[in-house]
Formats: C-alpha cells, structure tokens, sequence
C-alpha cells in the first residue's frame, strides 16, 4: 500500500469530490439520503485511493457502480451477535476452563477438539466473506490478505473522515475565539 499520508490525502480528495457530485449540501435532501449519499461516496473515495490491486477495492467500485447499496454491507452488525447473555456465557466458560486441570487427552477428544476447530474456522471464514466486499469467490489464504488490506484502509477512512470533520466544526477565525 502506499504512503499512509499519501493514502489518506488520496481518500480525502476524493471523498470532497465524492461529497460535491451527490450534493450532500443541499437542503432539499432527507437525513437517510444524505446518510446513504455520505456512504457511499466514502465508499467511493475508499475504492478509488486505493486502487485496483486488492480484490475488494474492484469488487466495493462494481457494486457502487451497480447501486445496490443493499449488498455493501452485511445484515446484522457486530453489537447483534455478541449480546450481554451470550458474554455472560463466554465468561462462564472461561472461568469454569481455568478452573479444569490440564490432563491427558484421549484420542477422541483429540479428534473431537479439531472437528470442533474446523466448525470454528469455517464460520468465521463465512463471517469474513460477509465482510469483505467481494470475498465470496476468494479462497481462505486470499480472504486473509485483502480482510488484512480492507481492514487497514477501513482505518485510514475513518481517520481522514475525523480529520474532516474536526476541519469542519473549526471555528472560522481562531482569533475570534482566543479573545
């Protein structure tokens, strides 16, 4: 990936330009269409900065480019899946897990661990492929690499976003307010 600087400047400019063609100013617009106009010209500026190199960059640039925003991102969020009960749970589980002494495996809890693992592995594979525009047609070893790459150019957009909005709620003359 290029320059991290350099990287974000390309997400910033293009998410202004991104920002000026859906008009995102006007009035005229209602909150959930300038919120899905906000979307996906960051999604836009995302895809452009970065290039055509990673699979999910083309992928997230035809699904803009066919407009069904729908698919862009999953279903349920991550605050749904893990709900209070179900960390209770996990807690549980792991103090009862401290609480077990370490003993020799059998060679049918061996198996049952790795069959275990396996189920484990491939829902979190499904899971990733959800994320990652374009990860259903990757095998494991790619979907690991480009959720690595989206995943930092996910962190570049939210920090330039910041960047963008502190510049925006700025005073117009700080002397004005140093007074």
């Amino acid at each position: 990936m290029q320059g991290s600087k350099q990287f974000k400047r390309a997400i910033l400019k293009n998410l202004v330009l991104g920002l000026r063609k859906r008009g995102v100013a006007s009035r005229d617009m209602s909150f959930h269409e300038r919120k899905s106009a906000v979307r996906h010209a960051a999604d836009a500026a995302l895809a452009a900065a970065r290039g055509t190199a990673p699979c999910w960059s083309r992928s997230l640039a035809a699904e803009l480019s066919r407009g069904q925003d729908a698919q862009l991102r999953p279903a349920t969020s991550a605050s749904e899946e893990y709900t209070p009960r179900k960390m209770t749970m996990c807690k549980r589980i792991s103090r009862r897990r401290r609480s077990i002494r370490a003993r020799p495996k059998s060679k049918a809890t061996a198996k049952a661990a790795d069959v275990l693992a396996r189920v484990m592995v491939r829902r979190r594979t499904r899971a990733l492929r959800d994320i990652v525009p374009g990860g259903r047609g990757m095998d494991e070893c790619t979907l690991l690499g480009e959720t690595l790459d989206y995943a930092v150019s996910l962190k570049a957009q939210v920090d330039t976003m910041q960047l963008l909005l502190r510049a925006l709620q700025a005073p117009k003359n700080p002397m004005l307010m140093q007074q």
